[in-house]
């Protein structure tokens, strides 16, 4: 039984057909989905559709810094508001996508970081995973684990947990990240591409470190590269993964499985 920890299933890719998506993850013996949350008129849709598959997709809540509006505080405030969480705290899992994004523009980097942290703080009032999203933008992530998510910390006596989506940084990187967190690393598609530094990654922190995800609709893995990412396609990952760690597909989805089922309560 497999575990995907971050896919987009209200993405307009499935509007057609996400029954059947969701249908040929179940044959593929994905056993539970967690759908990340990019922005306030997301989770509402996220909401209906996790209600629709109740115990096999989980909703997360959060802004992805793409998503960012001009208006953090009111954004911020929308989505995270007490009634949204009175009525869904049974249900959601994770504070996510949030995080860094300094591929396209770095012109906002200060309203990241606050909002990144504003976010932060939450889930970790309310004892909550986070699901992160930093691309392009590790070693500023490092600095604010050392300063303000340090701080904050030392100052509740409580360590922050999550996943590192999609990891694309180096291993000394990862291995940092742990000194500041209980992290999980997001493994998905980009382990099967060509020149990737995701297979040293993985050998580095290990198996007991790793949790399967697709980023559905992105990301496929190879054979299907280019083309619409499923939540079925976690197998392909999981294989890949076996063949990396020379151990059975059956082992690496035991214990990807039970990493996220931990970190997530699910």
């Amino acid at each position: 039984m497999i575990i995907d920890t971050h896919c987009h299933l209200i993405d307009q890719a499935f509007a057609a057909d996400v029954d059947a998506v969701i249908q040929r993850s179940i044959d593929a013996d994905v056993q539970k989905i967690v759908l990340a949350c990019c922005d306030e008129t997301e989770f509402p849709q996220i909401i209906r559709l996790c209600r629709r598959y109740a115990d096999f997709l989980f909703p997360s809540i959060g802004i992805h810094p793409e998503n960012m509006a001009d208006d953090i505080d009111a954004q911020f405030n929308t989505l995270f508001s007490d009634e949204n969480w009175t009525t869904h705290k049974g249900e959601i899992r994770a504070v996510g996508e949030i995080g860094l994004d300094l591929h396209w523009d770095k012109s906002r980097i200060d309203d990241q970081r606050e909002l990144l942290v504003r976010q932060i703080c939450w889930a970790m009032e309310r004892d909550l995973p986070v699901l992160l999203h930093i691309r392009d933008a590790m070693t500023e992530f490092l600095e604010l684990c050392r300063t303000t998510l340090a701080t904050m910390s030392q100052s509740n006596g409580k360590r922050l947990r999550g996943i590192l989506h999609c990891y694309s940084g180096t291993v000394e990187q990862a291995k940092e990240s742990l000194l500041y967190g209980e992290f999980k690393f997001g493994i998905g598609g980009t382990l099967t591409y060509k020149k990737s530094a995701v297979p040293d990654v993985a050998r580095a922190i290990g198996l007991e470190r790793i949790v399967l995800e697709t980023d559905a609709p992105y990301l496929a893995p190879v054979p299907h590269r280019g083309h619409r990412n499923e939540p079925a396609y976690t197998a392909v990952t999981c294989q890949a993964l076996a063949d990396l760690f020379g151990i059975s597909a059956d082992e690496v989805a035991r214990i990807t499985t039970a990493n996220a089922a931990t970190l997530l309560r699910l």
